[in-house]
């Protein structure tokens, strides 16, 4: 078997890291993935302990979800090993809001496999796993940059927490805030991605965004006004009422037929924060959330033709609680329940970008 999945509920990180040996005896992972509740205390360390011999990655998480089941409050894991992941380097960016040089870092991850050479001539098996510790809020950035230095693709997602729980990132033993995490993966068959933000465009009314404040996130005008004065009128809603939208309605940078969302957080300042900045000079349009479950099934029917050895889901924990809301979970779990399956509900989303509002997911063929 090339990749398992297991979802665990431990008294502590220890009793987990028990729990998951126990679950995984018997097979060897050279990747362990996983999704901790910020509840536990170093689960890094325990598993670390528990699969010396395995690269181990992962991240906090607000909600977990496993093949068919959605918890909170759990750990959700999946172990790969040499039948669906030939190799894997890990390298670990800290203070990821100074704007760090990644040449270096990616000089490195192209060497360790044999160079940037080997890598793009062989470019069908090789994929990039990033998660972001969210509380830097410099994602964007960074993901530009990150496309500077290398053709690969990075996908992945930004931590969330707990409500009382502190949002981390970790790698092989150690946590790790303001930082970010790269694994790029070198697969045995190949991997897919794919993309579904559930959401359409509301209006054809193109809007540019003429002030903003990109590194703190905060958008200030679309076409020489106030944005929120320019929001509620393509709403056609009293002012005053807008922050009951800013989920049902996001924004959308739309490319050819691809939609990369953005949503408002909070009126501050003057302006409206955003969950992920935009750079004045951006057009969006004005979205409207769609079917969650419809959505997601066409996109993940439309990909998978074959049977899969394992997904990645990184689903935004907006859509999470509108599921939740409109008591969606259930169903929408049940189509990942085909495939051995993790994810979390993420902060954010990394696909050319960082986008929001969005489940990106990686296939392991």
């Amino acid at each position: 078997m090339a990749v398992k999945t297991v979802l665990i509920k431990g008294t502590d990180s220890q009793d987990m890291a028990r729990q998951a040996s126990e679950a995984l005896a018997g097979f060897q992972p050279k990747l362990l993935l996983f999704f901790a509740s910020s509840i536990y205390v170093h689960p890094e360390a325990a598993l670390k302990e528990a699969f010396p011999g395995a690269e181990i990655i992962g991240s906090t998480s607000h909600s977990e979800y496993c093949n068919s089941d959605f918890t909170d409050g759990a750990v959700s894991i999946m172990a790969m090993d040499s039948g669906s992941v030939e190799d894997v380097c890990v390298r670990v960016v800290e203070n990821i809001s100074s704007d760090p040089d990644l040449r270096g870092v990616l000089e490195e991850m192209h060497g360790f496999f044999g160079g940037v050479d080997q890598v793009l001539a062989n470019y069908e098996s090789y994929v990039g796993l990033v998660m972001f510790e969210s509380s830097a809020k410099s994602e964007e950035i960074f993901m530009d940059r990150l496309g500077t230095v290398t053709d690969l693709l990075f996908v992945g997602g930004s931590s969330s927490a707990a409500d009382s729980g502190e949002s981390l990132v970790y790698a092989n033993g150690k946590s790790y805030s303001g930082a970010a995490v790269l694994a790029v993966l070198k697969t045995v068959n190949g991997y897919d991605v794919l993309k579904t933000q559930s959401a359409h465009i509301l209006s054809e009314r193109k809007l540019l965004v003429t002030k903003s404040d990109m590194r703190n996130r905060i958008l200030y005008e679309f076409d020489g006004r106030p944005c929120g004065e320019v929001y509620a009128e393509v709403l056609g809603v009293p002012l005053e009422k807008i922050q009951d939208y800013f989920v049902s309605n996001p924004l959308g940078v739309v490319a050819d037929t691809e939609i990369f969302v953005r949503t408002f957080n909070q009126i501050q300042d003057g302006g409206i924060t955003l969950h992920c900045g935009l750079p004045e000079g951006t057009e969006i349009n004005v979205l409207e959330i769609g079917n969650i479950v419809e959505d997601t099934k066409k996109a993940l029917d439309d990909a998978i033709t074959y049977e899969p050895a394992g997904l990645i889901n990184f689903n935004c924990l907006y859509r999470t609680l509108e599921m939740q809301k409109e008591n969606l979970v259930g169903p929408y779990c049940e189509l990942f329940g085909r495939y051995p399956s993790i994810g979390f509900s993420t902060n954010g989303e990394a696909f050319f970008g960082h986008i929001n509002e969005t489940s990106t997911v990686l296939v392991i063929k």
